[in-house]
């Protein structure tokens, strides 16, 4: 008998749709071989046309903000191509192991050039021979000229002749002698009450603060019968008999409630001296605020 189950399922298997093929996946493109980023120009720099004239020693000192930093700078004198005095300050700390960053540049007038070299000068930065060098090549940039001749110094003949005055008043003991960049110093005592004075000698530069008027500081022409300080006053007596003709102009600091003072004495024929002769007398403790060259008290 046959298998009435059969039927059934041959038209079962005829009913079933066959499954597709498998499709191998399209293969992905290979990728693009990178390209290069454009290569941007570099800016250059502007350049420098700043020329160098002379430049300060380097010298450290405290500046004051959340602590106190150690740091140590340097100044540069010269001009840019277009004529102008230029200043330039560089600084450093040497606890951040770094070199030394520009931290202004300045341009300046002749009189604001002429000021900061003469003040260079009375801390000890600049040697004299440096700042005639460079004031001179500022002389012929902005036509500044002056009668009145170069100042090298003192002779040795010169600071002898001093040391001979200083020696011959009595009334001072005690006295030591120092010379530096044109200057000659005598520190002395007073024989009665031990009074310390300062004495400083030297000659007139072709630009000298002399001639002009500093900032905080007052000028008064007095006699040497004005002077107070008996000690003082016999020192400019001794200069008024010795020479020719002698001048004394009282410079006090307007910044200072102690309002410390120096009298400054112009002195024309003082015997084996050539020229004028500047003499500034004071009590010891005014000088270390005092500057000779720039005849201020600025430090």
């Amino acid at each position: 008998m046959k298998n009435p189950f059969k039927l059934f399922r041959s038209s079962r298997k005829s009913e079933e749709t066959p499954e597709p093929p498998v499709q191998a996946a399209p293969a992905e493109p290979a990728p693009e071989p990178p390209q290069p980023e454009p290569v941007q120009p570099q800016a250059q720099a502007p350049a420098d046309d700043f020329t160098e004239w002379c430049r300060s020693q380097v010298h450290g000192g405290i500046e004051r903000r959340e602590r106190n930093d150690i740091f140590e700078e340097y100044s540069v004198y010269g001009a840019d191509s277009e004529n102008a005095l230029i200043c330039r300050r560089y600084h450093r700390y040497p606890e951040h192991e770094r070199d030394f960053d520009l931290s202004y540049s300045r341009k300046l007038t002749f009189d604001e050039f002429n000021r900061r070299l003469l003040s260079e000068l009375d801390k000890g930065y600049l040697k004299l021979t440096a700042y005639n060098d460079c004031i001179r090549k500022a002389e012929a940039l902005t036509h500044n000229t002056s009668a009145t001749a170069v100042y090298h110094g003192l002779t040795d003949s010169e600071n002898e002749a001093l040391k001979a005055f200083c020696e011959s008043i009595d009334t001072l003991t005690d006295k030591e002698y120092r010379r530096t960049d044109g200057v000659f110093y005598c520190s002395c005592r007073s024989v009665v009450g031990d009074e310390l004075l300062g004495i400083r000698f030297r000659k007139p530069l072709p630009h000298d603060a002399l001639d002009t008027e500093s900032s905080g500081v007052s000028r008064k022409p007095i006699e040497g019968c004005d002077i107070e300080s008996l000690w003082i006053m016999g020192v400019a007596n001794r200069l008024g008999e010795c020479s020719k003709s002698r001048r004394i102009t009282l410079l006090t600091s307007e910044w200072s409630l102690n309002k410390e003072s120096v009298f400054l004495m112009t002195v024309e024929g003082f015997p084996s001296v050539d020229g004028t002769l500047l003499v500034a007398v004071a009590d010891e403790a005014a000088f270390p605020h005092f500057g000779f060259y720039s005849l201020d008290f600025s430090k």
